[in-house]
């Protein structure tokens, strides 16, 4: 046997049950209680009466006490022996301790296991017994486990029904009979709770433009015998609008007739509302995303013809009347060619980043190592003019679009040698791995999926720790144009690019090395391009 604290023998451990019945101790037992009952030793747990309904129940009688002896512990499930012990030494006797009902599974006389409500009191203590407990069990008859521990849990439960927004119903068909909870009350803002409630009344309450399509699915689902979940409008009592959820089941006899329907509501329209603003919201976010996109995309192009005659003509002069333009006159048209190839450069970074915010871009198998060589060729020159070192390990292949990755990679590795600080030689190293699962909470990425983490390191200026996310910004410089040339758009772009791929770019300051940027990717992406 099980036993969970050793058996004091001076407490009497081979007293026959037959001696129990005969003692004047146990006559008053309730033989015939409508509960199971249970009379056991505190100290090890030992049963030394049961009644006919625990034998009904748990199929142990008083003469399976006698002969082999039965212990509670035998009947528990391991796991919740401690939490018995511990009912068990704060039980005060007191019926009206609600918290003493526990719910344990107890195991009957076949093996099988089945739910019970126990509640435990002592019993003045016996010299010749010991400490006996008195238990008191109900089985619970549910068709699920019920998801509590106890009757606190359960209340707890409870309590967070017992709202402004739910409330339950039951619809006695025979007698055309509503029942409602306070609940309901509280949502159809009835104040006489006397009034005698029907179906037909119950039904004033469906807005009229919901009520043709809520009979006809009540209808349905009372017909094919499944059950109704469905959601409209209702006008109160007090000629407010809401929005209901209603749960609904029909409670049949065996013979298949439908007596009562039992359901629930639940008060959802704040939640409409809010999700309604939300998706409105979203709405016009993305219409004016893309009316934004479409406007940079036509100005760029209007601007590239009025560009185009004055690099053109500018380009003209220059060769032409280069020995007759002197001093002022150079410069003014030297500083018109620099912005006009300022200009020109802005016009199609921006054209780029209003590509990548265009959907319809799909999806292929990409080898970022054959983009990173395809990279290096492009920017071979200025590599082997700033005598640039550029470190990679070997880099997976991901799902992903081609000319966007090449794009993300030419403008970090540009960054990094744009940025390399002076006399020093630009050293980049690139470093791929993994993302571990403690970091996909981090990010709230998918634990599921694969993810990489590509970070690019550079010996470079590096930035103030609080402009990093400034950086990402269209047209953010933390450098003049004299220092450092460019539009201010490439680590936007950076940004727009990983944001189409559902990754996540950062940048980070090193101390005294340089600035890294940390690229976080997923392997696979659904085969619908989405849009950032």
């Amino acid at each position: 046997m099980n036993k969970l604290i050793p058996v004091n023998e001076t407490t009497g451990t081979n007293n026959s049950v037959a001696l129990l019945l005969d003692d004047d101790f146990f006559k008053e037992v309730p033989h015939y209680n409508p509960g199971m009952v249970a009379v056991v030793r505190a100290n090890d747990l030992k049963i030394f009466f049961v009644n006919k309904q625990f034998e009904n129940y748990l199929g142990y009688n008083n003469s399976d006490l006698a002969d082999t002896g039965v212990f509670f512990s035998d009947i528990i499930e391991q796991y919740q022996q401690d939490h018995l012990i511990n009912q068990l030494a704060h039980s005060d006797g007191s019926p009206d301790t609600i918290s003493g009902y526990v719910i344990y599974k107890l195991k009957n006389k076949n093996g099988s296991r089945k739910p019970y409500y126990l509640y435990s009191s002592q019993i003045q203590y016996n010299e010749r017994y010991g400490q006996l407990y008195f238990f008191l069990l109900h089985p619970d008859l549910s068709r699920w486990g019920m998801p509590f521990t106890s009757i606190d849990s359960k209340e707890l439960f409870l309590e967070q029904f017992n709202s402004e927004d739910f409330g339950t119903y039951e619809w006695v068909i025979d007698i055309d009979k509503v029942l409602w909870s306070v609940g309901v009350y509280r949502i159809y803002e009835v104040d006489d709770i006397e009034t005698r409630i029907d179906h037909a009344f119950s039904n004033l309450f469906i807005h009229p433009g919901d009520k043709e399509r809520v009979e006809k699915a009540t209808a349905e689902a009372m017909e094919k015998g499944e059950d109704l979940n469905i959601e409209y409008r209702i006008i109160t009592a007090k000629q407010n609008i809401k929005t209901i959820q209603c749960l609904a089941r029909a409670i049949k006899t065996i013979d298949h007739r439908t007596v009562k329907v039992a359901g629930s509501i639940r008060d959802i329209t704040e939640q409409r509302s809010i999700e309604n603003d939300l998706k409105n919201k979203v709405a016009e976010l993305n219409q004016s995303n893309k009316e934004l996109g479409e406007f940079a995309y036509v100005a760029s192009h209007d601007l590239q013809e009025p560009l185009r005659k004055i690099s053109t003509f500018s380009d003209r002069l220059s060769e032409k009347y280069k020995d007759v333009l002197t001093g002022d006159g150079q410069m003014y048209l030297s500083r018109i060619i620099a912005s006009a190839q300022n200009m020109r450069m802005l016009i199609d970074n921006l054209l780029e980043f209003s590509k990548i915010s265009k959907t319809g871009q799909h999806f292929d198998t990409v080898d970022l190592n054959f983009i990173l060589k395809q990279v290096m060729n492009e920017l071979e020159l200025v590599i082997e003019e700033t005598s640039t070192v550029v470190n990679y390990p070997k880099l997976p292949v991901i799902k992903a679009v081609a000319s966007q990755m090449k794009q993300l990679f030419s403008n970090l590795i540009s960054n990094a040698i744009k940025f390399h600080k002076k006399d020093v030689i630009p050293v980049i190293s690139i470093e791929c791995e993994v993302l571990k699962d403690a970091d996909k909470y981090k990010y709230d990425l998918p634990v599921r999926s694969t993810h990489y983490k590509i970070s690019v390191t550079d010996n470079g200026i590096g930035f103030e720790e609080e402009y990093a996310s400034r950086i990402f910004q269209v047209f953010q410089r933390l450098h003049g144009k004299s220092d450092y040339p460019g539009s201010g758009i490439g680590l936007s772009i950076c940004k727009k690019i990983l944001e189409y791929h559902n990754g996540i770019i950062y940048a980070e300051n090193i101390p005294d090395v340089g600035a890294r940027f940390v690229l976080i990717i997923p392997e696979q992406q659904s085969d619908k391009p989405v849009t950032p």
